[in-house]
């Protein structure tokens, strides 16, 4: 079974198998060719959070930036002639909660998974969609009907009768409610008796049924924005980047169990240590949102996972406690999901659409103090229009190993001040070795000698690489 999936991460990553191999050349390549780096993405900064007055439209704002960050990613990747292979997407929610509310952080954190979804769904709206349209007509008229008498406004039915008197608990309870308000009871009476027909009733029905589904494993964050205004209210916007090498990249290093070859070209000595990278950047971590692929010192390949929620405020110290073990325990959740969509993620997408064009003409009649009155109205026209949306994305991913919290952060929102909380957590190669290596019962003296030599490797190795380089903007 082992053996199996490192021969399929092999075959992932585009690699040949030679027919007698050594130990350290079963060792996974899993690097590709970067297609959107650091520079076109664009570093996220608090810049990227704005504060606006209480008239500006969030809403317009953060469409226009998202046109034109996408635009330029777009531009860079057709001058490179990768723009069949690359997929950008956008999209954005609304902060509804004022600048007051306790739980402002949290309306934020779901907003941010919304301009995600957002996003997932206008991709997923580009796959193996099927699409079903109905168009329906009737047409109804009526004349030379007789005027209706007085018995005809009565009715010995049970049901009606038992429905009259349903109707004048409800009315007797409204008058209670009225008096106590201070309104007069009489200005609320029951209408009078009525009996309304149709003389002539036309209509064309369009019906649209659209659904879809697909892959969506992959997709990555690549920038968020905010637009907060002095209320509290705002809007956030995210965009997504998916490309097919990324996302088997992904795949091949998780199923990989950890034998991965290094690149040094691609080592950054700000790796080091990995905590001292994240706490450099703690300030800029709450503008992070889903996975990313970076390099340590030594050229491994490292599977990193943001998550993040909101504290509720409270003026108690022993509550705010409380409340930010909970917020942890949601932010290393999202970040444990971020990881299982990036791997693995599926979604059904499904739209109907309805449009009736209506020309009608009616007649009622009223019985007013016993005596039976008619009104009558001209053709109307009446468009009528609906839609219904629905989106599932299910994502999942078992027994996995070499996945650590590396960095915690807590900080207040720049704009409004209110608490949040994130955990990063990062897969790495090695760390599913030295686990396996522990588990087996390796003498500490044999655990110190593979450590060694997996910081070491041969140069062997390096030559076999693969010329795809993957870099750590890669997405």
């Amino acid at each position: 079974m082992k053996l199996n999936k490192l021969l399929a991460a092999l075959l992932v990553a585009g690699i040949s198998l030679p027919t007698v191999a050594s130990e350290e050349e079963k060792l996974v390549n899993t690097a590709v060719t970067a297609e959107i780096t650091e520079e076109v993405a664009g570093e996220q900064t608090d810049k990227d959070v704005v504060q606006v007055n209480n008239d500006v439209d969030t809403a317009d704002v953060i469409d226009e930036k998202l046109e034109a960050y996408v635009a330029k990613v777009k531009r860079t990747l057709h001058n490179q002639g990768k723009q069949h292979r690359v997929f950008v997407y956008s999209g954005s929610a609304e902060i509804m909660a004022e600048r007051n509310d306790p739980r402002w952080t949290e309306y934020r954190a779901a907003a941010l998974d919304k301009a995600v979804l957002e996003a997932q769904k206008a991709y997923l709206q580009t796959l193996n969609t099927s699409v079903e349209n109905n168009m329906l007509y009737s047409m109804t008229k009526n004349s030379g009907l007789p005027t209706p008498t007085e018995e005809d406004f009565k009715s010995d039915s049970k049901m009606v009768s038992f429905l009259d008197k349903v109707v004048a608990v409800l009315e007797g309870k409204l008058d209670k409610e009225l008096q106590e308000m201070g309104i007069d009871p009489k200005e609320f009476e029951a209408a009078p008796p009525s009996i309304k027909r149709d003389l002539f009733k036309e209509s064309v029905v369009k019906q649209t049924v659209r659904s879809s589904y697909g892959d969506l494993a992959g997709m990555m964050v690549i920038k968020t924005f905010e637009e907060i205004r002095d209320s509290g209210q705002g809007t956030v916007g995210v965009a997504l980047a998916l490309s097919a090498n990324k996302r088997d990249q992904v795949r091949a290093m998780i199923d990989s169990e950890g034998q991965i070859a290094p690149q040094k070209d691609k080592a950054n000595p700000n790796m080091s240590s990995i905590y001292d990278m994240f706490y450099n950047q703690k300030d800029s971590l709450y503008l992070k949102v889903g996975t990313q692929v970076s390099y340590d010192s030594e050229g491994y390949p490292m599977l990193i996972s943001y998550g993040q929620a909101g504290v509720t405020y409270t003026t108690s110290a022993a509550e705010r406690k409380i409340e930010r073990k909970a917020a942890k325990s949601f932010a290393t959740n999202n970040a444990w999901a971020s990881l299982a969509q990036t791997y693995n993620l599926n979604g059904d997408f499904q739209e109907s659409t309805s449009e009736e064009n209506r020309v009608s003409k009616s007649e009622q009649f009223d019985l007013i103090a016993g005596a039976v009155r008619k009104k009558s109205s001209g053709l109307v026209n009446e468009l009528i229009k609906s839609v219904q949306q629905s989106a599932s994305m299910t994502s999942n991913v078992q027994n996995m190993t070499g996945v650590s919290t590396e960095f915690e952060w807590r900080r207040k929102h720049p704009v409004l001040g209110h608490e949040m909380v994130g955990t990063v957590l990062v897969w790495h190669p090695k760390k599913i070795v030295s686990a396996k290596n522990m588990a087996s019962g390796m003498s500490a003296e044999k655990l110190d000698q593979e450590a060694l030599n997996a910081e070491s490797p041969s140069d062997s190795i390096n030559s076999a690489e693969s010329e795809d380089m993957f870099d750590a903007a890669d997405f």
